[in-house]
């Protein structure tokens, strides 16, 4: 008697895979950077390139991370594989990378950062990131189910979110500084600072990984698959304008998404309540197809959209 072969969804499981290729040659890209430097000081153009563009490949990884499952979902292929799968990519893309990332930032720039350098502290702190951000990928694939409700919240700041500060930081250092308005010599001094505190940022990012601090998933929660027409409009220019000034914007984004969620964990528990009720109102869906749900003549008309919220208007939390 032959065994049932095995089966792994293509699409999903491809996407899971272009995040893992993300990671890997961000770290390449790493690797180069720091092999590759002309030795002109902490902000070194050569070292500079090279880290933005490890930085980027990061980033497209999240983009692939965010197809990966949504597509097995609405294609009926979720499994407990692909979760597997998708952890061990994040572990890479959203673990290791940006703490190599971090530590070569730091230790390219010791010379000219007048602080004292102790190597075994500087990798001892990214390893509590990598060790954190296994760990978190590990508690949310045991915990989390295949359904679209089980990823509303996150318990513990998600890992992209993680590695997206640690990255959008490095972008904005050597990229993105000289566009906010600053004089050149500020501008220097501050991203010299943030060179300076990114081990140790990347520290503080592995404990929030693996609190229980709840975060909101602001796709699942704000961009279902309808909205309002102005919602739409509104969404696309704020797209069109992080875009636009993207070399310090997705750093400001990434600020207010860890440090605003802190803040909603907080005031949740000052008040009493939960997260759900102190998050700002989820989009709702366009008023003409609640109405042509209404007068749909089939038994149950509307009844094929499933509500991202439960009856009480509150996201359950796992």
């Amino acid at each position: 008697m032959r065994r049932p072969r095995s089966i792994v969804p293509v699409l999903p499981a491809a996407l899971t895979l272009g995040n893992l290729v993300c990671g890997f040659v961000a770290m390449a890209k790493v690797v180069d950077a720091t092999t590759g430097s002309s030795g002109m000081g902490p902000l070194d153009p050569e070292f500079a390139d090279k880290i933005v563009e490890a930085s980027w490949f990061i980033l497209f990884g999240m983009v692939f991370d965010a197809l990966d499952g949504r597509v097995a979902r609405l294609t009926g292929q979720a499994s407990a594989q692909g979760g597997l799968l998708d952890s061990l990519s994040d572990v890479v893309t959203f673990g290791a990378a940006p703490a190599l990332i971090a530590k070569a930032v730091y230790e390219h720039g010791k010379t000219g950062l007048d602080q004292p350098f102790v190597p075994k502290v500087i990798t001892a702190l990214t390893a509590l990131y990598l060790i954190c951000a296994a760990m978190r990928l590990a508690r949310f694939t045991a915990n989390t189910g295949t359904d679209e409700e089980s990823h509303h919240l996150f318990q513990g700041l998600p890992s992209p979110a993680a590695a997206g500060l640690i990255v959008t930081a490095c972008l904005f250092i050597f990229s993105g500084r000289h566009d906010v308005g600053l004089p050149a010599d500020t501008a220097d001094s501050l991203a010299i600072v943030i060179m300076r505190g990114l081990p140790f940022l990347a520290a503080l990012l592995g404990m929030l990984m693996v609190s229980t601090v709840p975060y909101v998933h602001l796709v699942q929660r704000y961009v279902g698959s309808r909205t309002r027409r102005s919602t739409f409009v509104k969404l696309v220019l704020i797209i069109a304008i992080v875009l636009l000034f993207h070399d310090w914007s997705l750093f400001l984004v990434a600020i207010v998404y860890v440090l605003g969620g802190l803040a909603l964990a907080v005031r949740a528990r000052v008040t009493g309540r939960t997260l759900a009720d102190v998050l700002p109102e989820a989009w709702a869906v366009d008023d003409d197809a609640d109405d042509d749900d209404e007068d749909d003549d089939t038994p149950g008309g509307g009844a094929g959209r499933r509500d991202v919220t439960t009856g009480n208007g509150r996201i359950p939390e796992r």
